[in-house]
Formats: C-alpha cells, sequence, structure tokens
C-alpha cells in the first residue's frame, strides 16, 4: 500500500547517516540487517569505499548466499546466517561434500590451503601454491565463488586490485559453534524481527521471498508462530 511505502521510506531517511564514514556505514547496515550498495541509493558510491575498509576489519561481512547479489550484514547477523546455513564443522565437513559433489574437488583444495595459511590470501597466491600449471585464476576464483556460497570463506577486502579472501573459521571462530548454542528456529525468529523492524512490516509472502537461501517457507512459518505465541508480533491488515 501507498502508506506502508511511505513509513518504509520515512523509516529509511531516519536511520540513514548524515555523514557517512565506515562507523557509520557500520551501524546503518546493522539497522537495516542486510543491505546490498543499489539499497542505499545515492550514497552507494560513497558507501563502495568504507565497505572495503570495513570488509578489511571484519566489522562488515559480505554475503555471496542470495544468487547475482552481495548483501552486507554485521557479524552479530552472520551468526543467525551461519546456524541456517553454515557448516557445523567446518574444518572437515568440506570433504565429505567434494566426495558428494556438493562442492568441487579444486573448491576443496583451495579451502584446505586458506586453512593452513596464516593470513588472507588472493586468487592468485592461491594459483602459485597449488600449482600454476593445473590451474588457472579463473577456475580458482569460481572455487572461491563456491566457497562463499556456503559460508566456508569470507572476502576481506582487496590487495593490488584482487580479491583476499579468509576462511570463517579462522577469521571469526566465534561464529561456528553458535550451531550448537541456537536452534534454526531462534535463528529465524532472529533474523525475522531484525526484517520485520527495517521493513515496517511484511507480508508472509514477502519474507518467504526475501529468506529462501536461508530458511525454506516452513520454518518461515514456524518462526512467525513463535514470534506470534511470545508476543513479539502485530498483526496488521495491510491492504
Amino acid at each position: 500500500s501507498e502508506d506502508l511505502l511511505t513509513a518504509r521510506a520515512a523509516q529509511f531517511a531516519a536511520i540513514r547517516p548524515r555523514h557517512l564514514d565506515p562507523a557509520a556505514l557500520r551501524d546503518w547496515i546493522a539497522a537495516l540487517g542486510f543491505a546490498t550498495l543499489p539499497e542505499l541509493g545515492e550514497a552507494a558510491d560513497a558507501a563502495a569505499d568504507c565497505l572495503e575498509v570495513e570488509l578489511a576489519e571484519l566489522r562488515l561481512i559480505e554475503l555471496w548466499l542470495w544468487p547475482g547479489i552481495h548483501r552486507y550484514c554485521t557479524p552479530e547477523t552472520l551468526g543467525y546466517v551461519y546456524v541456517a546455513v553454515g557448516d557445523r564443522h567446518p574444518s572437515s565437513d568440506f570433504r565429505l561434500q567434494a566426495e558428494q559433489k556438493q562442492i568441487s574437488w579444486l573448491a576443496a583444495e583451495v579451502y584446505e590451503v586458506l586453512l593452513a595459511a596464516p593470513a588472507a590470501m588472493t586468487s592468485s597466491s592461491l594459483r602459485d601454491q597449488l600449482g600454476a600449471e593445473r590451474t588457472s585464476a579463473l577456475t580458482i576464483e569460481q572455487g572461491l565463488h563456491d566457497l562463499a556460497r556456503t559460508l566456508k570463506v569470507l572476502r576481506c577486502g582487496h590487495s593490488h586490485g584482487e580479491a583476499l579472501w579468509r576462511p570463517l573459521l579462522a577469521a571469526l571462530p566465534q561464529i561456528p559453534p553458535l550451531v550448537d548454542k541456537l536452534s534454526q528456529t531462534q535463528a529465524a525468529s532472529a533474523l525475522l524481527s531484525q526484517r520485520l523492524q527495517s521493513q515496517v512490516c511484511a507480508t508472509e509472502e514477502e519474507l518467504a521471498a526475501f529468506f529462501p537461501p536461508l530458511f525454506p517457507r516452513s520454518r518461515i512459518q514456524e518462526a512467525l508462530r513463535a514470534l506470534d505465541v511470545a508476543r513479539a508480533l502485530r498483526l496488521d491488515n495491510v491492504e
């Protein structure tokens, strides 16, 4: 409805920082929950430079979970996302996933090298270590993208124009153990609450369309019921 669009625009204007620097961008994305650069509107160009600073310091995270879209969030939000789709045993699950063809064997090799590396690496340095004669920068990058889409690696800024990559397990070791501390429903409820707050309100259809990379519709419905029972929702008739 027009009223909802107006309310969302007002909400966006209220949380948008007047002056954009890395810290302000971090707070802005924290308030939005998830953000893409295009969603930041006319601030997108300035935000891109600030974003690289925050990615390098792991104060913001780039998510590759939505097809063709990079969304950004804070490490706090990442914890809930990881519970939804992350590996329970990130130091070993990748081998079985390669055997089952969920990821390529090259992606598994790349990940193993990254796990042993003391710092973030570029695709060029990975190619040098794996052997330039048996692979290419393009296939290394494809493997890295596969790993990013399964939350195994994070992009940590750039070095000399090349993306830097590091295992999530090494970069943020406090995140993977959350799989054993939070249930899927708890993670879904937290992310739904965050999404509803940033959007003012949303229909079940809108939520179901946004969250498929993380949760099936059945999990969304279960989390909404849990929030309703906890009286954390207010139901409105939007026309």
